[in-house]
């Protein structure tokens, strides 16, 4: 008696649907990897042009990117579960710009210069605002929103490991270059091509401080995969030689860039952020838990920097006391630091607001000397008080996603390294100002964000205790 086939309907049956809805995904991804892969290779050109027409299309590359990477609702709500501990923090600039622009509902609030105004053109009924010109401000509330969409997208796009390796290199590609455009910037013929790179706003330092950080990661990755075949091979392989021997020449390279610069200070903030790579690798190394380790570094470079900012500030005082730059530089800041707001002029108006302080006949626009003393300026000296802690909530949680993770540390230790660095950084000068470093730091701070926790994100340590 010959029997039926059994009845293949049910759940297999929709197993063609799923694996088809996983190829969609996958590709989507993928074309939204190659667009974020593609926006990284523009920054070198990106940091040499200036104008309105370079952010707004970074800001469309990216909310392209965006829609792609969060077509997936599966993806969008594990990112926001991801997120959700950065809400507050994301908040808090989006919430202070929108509020800069709005009328004040106290004439306390409001900056001086709209009484002034109100004085001048005889009209009582103009509403006074802390921003001196709203629609800057407005301005700066979209390419921060730029920023975030950034971010958001890389944690979503960089959860596959390859197609986070791949981002990585590109970064260290990229950093790597500008930091060979510094060095080119020295000769005669690329000197014009090439203008103002020692300028306070210039993006070329911070780039080589971050290409410095992301070969070391390269490095870290080279060592991780060879260890982890050790079994299978005895001797290092010749691609693995050729690996770590070009991010050392990057490294190289990039330190001949600070150097070049005559930055110190600077080669001191490389210095720790490699530091803190090398001490993340450690503690994996000893087994030690990660808020522990996060307590004894924060120990050691509390230790470090009550020994060094003396030093640093020994040639002025307050914020300024960290800028490297000629007194001419600094004297202009120094006036507007002196009569800014409590709550700032608004953020986006450093240039209009410091044409009132230069002297008759100056053509040059001023640049702020550093990060913290134009936030200090646009949005009020407590601004930089939530800016550190924005960047240690950012610090301990790639810090100790570095810890915990079992492989792939290099990235979260990367991100960590970044944030600290960038952080001290934007007392010396103010790069962060320049939309190429904002890329460069919200796309590796996503990449340490997507890479912080993973299936083997739970290891077991030495010490400790069994699962009940």
């Amino acid at each position: 008696m010959r029997h039926s086939p059994p009845c293949t309907l049910g759940r297999g049956s929709h197993r063609p649907h799923v694996n088809l809805h996983a190829a969609s995904k996958s590709q989507i991804l993928s074309i939204a990897s190659y667009l974020l892969i593609a926006l990284l290779t523009a920054i070198p050109i990106l940091a040499i042009a200036t104008g309105a027409f370079a952010q707004h299309a970074v800001a469309l590359v990216a909310a392209i990117i965006l829609a792609m990477a969060a077509r997936d609702a599966d993806d969008l709500e594990s990112t926001a579960q991801l997120l959700k501990r950065f809400s507050f923090a994301i908040l808090i600039p989006i919430v202070w710009m929108a509020l800069q622009t709005f009328p004040a509902p106290f004439s306390s609030l409001a900056n001086p210069i709209w009484s002034a105004t109100s004085t001048a053109l005889n009209e009582p009924s103009l509403p006074g605002r802390i921003s001196i010109d709203p629609g800057a401000t407005l301005r700066s509330l979209f390419f921060y929103l730029t920023s975030v969409s950034l971010v958001v997208s890389t944690v979503i796009v960089a959860k596959d490991r390859h197609r986070a390796e791949t981002i990585l290199f590109v970064l260290s590609a990229v950093t790597t270059f500008m930091s060979v455009e510094v060095l080119l910037g020295r000769l005669g013929w690329f000197a014009s091509l090439i203008p103002d790179i020692g300028a306070p706003t210039s993006p070329f330092p911070a780039a080589a401080t971050l290409a410095i950080l992301a070969n070391g990661a390269l490095v870290a990755r080279a060592l991780e995969r060879h260890q982890h075949q050790q079994d299978m091979y005895n001797s290092a392989s010749l691609p693995f030689w050729l690996g770590v021997l070009s991010c050392l020449s990057g490294i190289a390279v990039a330190f001949a860039a600070i150097a070049t610069l005559a930055r110190g200070t600077l080669l001191a903030v490389t210095g720790l952020g490699l530091t803190v790579m090398v001490f993340i690798a450690a503690v994996r190394r000893l087994g030690f838990r990660s808020w522990p380790s996060a307590i004894l570094f924060v120990v050691l470079a509390a230790m470090a920097a009550s020994m060094a900012v003396p030093h640093f500030q020994s040639g002025g005082s307050g914020l300024l006391g960290f800028v490297g730059f000629v007194p001419e530089e600094v004297a202009l800041a120094e006036r507007l630091l002196a009569d800014a707001p409590w709550l700032g002029n608004g953020v986006g108006t450093f240039g209009l607001i410091s044409r009132a302080y230069q002297d008759f006949g100056t053509g040059a626009l001023a640049a702020p000397p550093s990060t913290a003393v134009l936030i200090a300026i646009e949005s009020g000296r407590w601004a930089l008080v939530v800016l550190a802690g924005i960047a240690a909530q950012l610090f301990f949680v790639t810090f100790r996603g570095a810890i915990r993770r079992g492989r792939d540390s290099f990235f979260s230790a990367a991100a960590a390294a970044g944030v600290l660095a960038v952080l001290c950084e934007s007392f010396l000068d103010s790069s962060l100002s320049s939309s190429s470093i904002q890329i460069i730091v919200a796309v590796m701070v996503g990449l340490g964000l997507a890479q912080a926790a993973g299936r083997t994100s739970n290891v077991k340590r030495p010490g400790d205790m069994p699962a009940p």
